[in-house]
């Protein structure tokens, strides 16, 4: 090997082990890290609106709403499990509530009036809608949720404001 490669490799261990070894809290929020996307929590269930029972990672999920349906009731899309949405029978927030997943959503509004919970985590960027974006009137805002774009009536300061609310609540605890 290389002799400076030798000890670019010493150094950047010695870092990163000093860092995490030194840091109560850098070790607390890598544990945290793990325990929500490395697989250390339990899988969970649910049944698709045929009746199938899924066995899932709730971590994975980036985005839950409900559709009405004209017949009453609505549909709750999961996002982040698959290809495309999952349909399951129980209502958006029941879901999120029932797999604690609370502390790590934000709540928002699509254009046509419908709550959805987004991963906080899973929003890579947002922007005020642009001219060329074929949406409702009342979107205000796109995001940019686990590569998809959505769009939202909250502004991007209530946006970001959550978000970071969020993030400061699970870094106090």
């Amino acid at each position: 090997m290389n002799p400076a490669k030798q000890i670019f490799v010493a150094l950047g261990g010695l870092l990163v082990l000093g860092h995490c070894v030194t840091s109560d809290e850098a070790f607390a929020s890598v544990e945290d890290l793990n325990k929500l996307e490395l697989g250390t929590h339990n899988l969970a269930e649910m049944k698709t609106l045929k009746g199938v029972t899924v066995v899932f990672d709730p971590t994975k999920i980036v985005m839950v709403f409900t559709l009405p349906r004209s017949s009453g009731g609505g549909t709750t899309n999961v996002i982040g499990l698959a290809g495309g949405p999952l349909e399951v029978d129980e209502p958006a927030g029941d879901f999120v509530q029932r797999l604690n997943l609370i502390p790590y959503f934000i709540y928002l509004t699509l254009p046509d009036g419908v709550p959805v919970w987004v991963k906080a985590a899973a929003v890579s960027m947002m922007r005020a809608v642009e001219s060329w974006d074929n949406t409702r009137s009342e979107a205000k805002r796109a995001l940019i949720v686990g590569g998809r774009a959505i769009f939202v009536k909250e502004n991007v300061a209530a946006i970001k404001d959550a978000i970071n609310a969020l993030r400061n609540q699970n870094r106090s605890r």
